[in-house]
């Protein structure tokens, strides 16, 4: 199975104010690159921009750069091992983490995405979580970084679909799926997922807009699993839902 990964840089570290002024960091908004192959060495990212916040601690924006290459390998073995479930596995992902003043992990989630499993988020997010992070200055500090990931060319890419399509069974679900989320005192999420020719969905992933959506994210992905859904018809299909 042959696919590409490729890599946007966009790295954002956050940081107390008077922190940025005396290193006077710019804040220019980072550029994309060219895809690389999963296992080429790791490609060079824009500079990552340093913008204010309360209450959080500043960081060695090219440490954090340095993190985020480090780690990349183990999650396109994330991503691997979900293709061999669903060959046409593919998106954008987003993570956030808060690492703290030892520089460890406080927290890390899935911000934005589209690749539409859970399980190969887990796995991203159980690498982020063990890694090692620059220590941040003056209090905690925030990373972020996107990925995209693209299936081989040889796939066939799933028949994209609108969530008024996916008809009267997620109407039905959709208090219990609100419900996943306020439990969990979570803002808005969004699940995608793949819906197989006979209804049922081959996977589900799920994001949000804070760190506590992830407690609801496995209720959520549990509830959307349950569902069957119209048929899409002689191909799979891939569709976006914002649960609010």
């Amino acid at each position: 199975m042959k696919f590409k990964r490729l890599l946007r840089g966009t790295i954002t570290v956050v940081a107390l104010s008077t922190f940025a002024a005396q290193l006077g960091c710019g804040g220019a908004a980072p550029t994309s690159v060219a895809p690389v192959m999963v296992d080429a060495e790791p490609v060079e990212t824009s500079s990552p921009k340093m913008s204010s916040g309360s209450e959080i601690g500043g960081m060695n924006e090219e440490k954090v750069q340095a993190a985020f290459e480090r780690v990349s390998p183990r999650l396109s073995r994330c991503y691997q091992k979900g293709v061999q479930r669903i060959p046409y596995l593919g998106g954008e992902i987003r993570f956030k983490v808060r690492v703290t003043e030892e520089g460890t992990a406080r927290w890390a989630f899935v911000k934005d995405s589209n690749l539409g499993d859970r399980e190969t988020e887990a796995c991203m997010l159980s690498v982020l979580k063990a890694t090692r992070w620059p220590k941040p200055v003056g209090g905690e500090g925030l990373a972020e970084n996107s990925f995209t990931f693209e299936p081989s060319s040889d796939e066939r890419l799933p028949v994209p679909w609108t969530p008024d399509q996916l008809g009267t069974p997620y109407k039905k679900a959709r208090p219990a799926l609100a419900s996943c989320r306020s439990q969990a005192g979570a803002s808005q999420i969004r699940a995608t997922l793949y819906i197989d020719t006979d209804g049922k969905p081959l996977s589900v992933g799920v994001s949000s807009d804070d760190e506590r959506g992830e407690e609801a994210a496995e209720c959520v992905a549990g509830a959307l699993r349950e569902i069957t859904f119209p048929s899409p018809g002689s191909y799979a299909s891939k569709v976006s839902v914002d649960i609010d």
